[in-house]
């Protein structure tokens, strides 16, 4: 399979990018999440290359593109104005766009800006919403037994309790899997830590960050292209999160992965590319 890679000039640095596949149907860029938790973790959507391109790229400040310090470049904005090089730096014409936690509210606040050649969405696993997240995140801590939920809520992250709790949290609600595969292990050594806590904050369960009250969803009626929602049963972001959202765009569906969480591309990957490529095929 034909792979290209390069770097693009944007305010602040460059960052790197990987074409793969050939030239076929409209190409389908992905966003990663995080913020600053860079693409290789990402690996199966490179199934989607067998009929069109697919197009990774690290936002700047993580993973192989140019780090930074500054906070000043760690917004939403910039983030949005960097996508927008790297599709104008590409000759992308028309192009789908499929974002991942932290993507998908990168991808909504892309699609509001209403720039040509969109031609549709896949908001998987979808942070779109703050308050929602927030709020569901209390819904999930209710489900785990009374002494994790309080070692969350009420002890330091360097305690054992805190520790112990997390990763049941985690195991539960993100990853799903004994082991992580060796991609997501690369993701792991080339995150930015200082990023994703500036944005978000070091607790998952609460913003504290930047993106405290960062809500696109209320824009929704805004979207004219279709939209794929696609999450796991048991998934941080939640069904019951991603159906409020598909209820409020005017084009969308909504696909639950029964036996994934947050990564449903690695719990159930044959399933989840089969949705994805049947989606992208439907609109060309």
């Amino acid at each position: 399979m034909n792979k290209t890679e390069g770097f693009i000039s944007v305010e602040g640095g460059k960052v790197w990018y990987q074409i793969i596949g050939d030239q076929g149907n409209i190409p389908l860029i992905v966003l990663h999440g995080g913020p600053g938790y860079p693409h290789d973790y990402l690996e199966p959507l490179e199934d989607s290359a067998t009929n069109r391109q697919v197009i990774f790229y690290d936002q700047l400040g993580c993973g192989n593109s140019d780090k930074t310090t500054d906070p000043v470049l760690w917004t939403v904005e910039n983030f949005v104005k960097e996508l927008c090089q790297v599709i104008e730096t590409l000759k992308l014409e028309k192009y789908h766009i499929l974002g991942h936690s932290w993507g998908s509210a990168l991808a909504v606040a892309f699609a509001l800006t209403k720039l040509k050649g969109l031609t549709s969405l896949v908001l998987s696993d979808p942070y779109i919403s703050t308050p929602i997240w927030e709020k569901e995140m209390q819904r999930l801590l209710e489900l785990l037994p009374d002494d994790m939920r309080n070692a969350l809520l009420n002890n330091k992250k360097e305690s054992d309790k805190y520790k112990q709790a997390s990763k049941e949290f985690y195991h539960r609600f993100v990853w799903r899997m004994n082991s992580y595969p060796e991609s997501c292990k690369k993701s792991f050594k080339k995150k930015n830590a200082d990023l994703y806590n500036y944005m978000w904050g070091p607790e998952e369960f609460q913003a504290t960050g930047t993106l405290a009250n960062f809500d696109p969803s209320l824009q929704f009626s805004e979207i004219k292209v279709p939209v794929l929602l696609i999450c796991g049963r048991y998934d941080e972001a939640t069904p019951e999160s991603c159906e409020y959202f598909r209820n409020r765009i005017s084009n969308a569906k909504l696909e639950i992965l029964e036996n994934s969480a947050h990564f449903p591309f690695w719990n159930e990957r044959e399933k989840y590319m089969k949705i994805v490529q049947s989606f992208l095929n439907d609109q060309v």
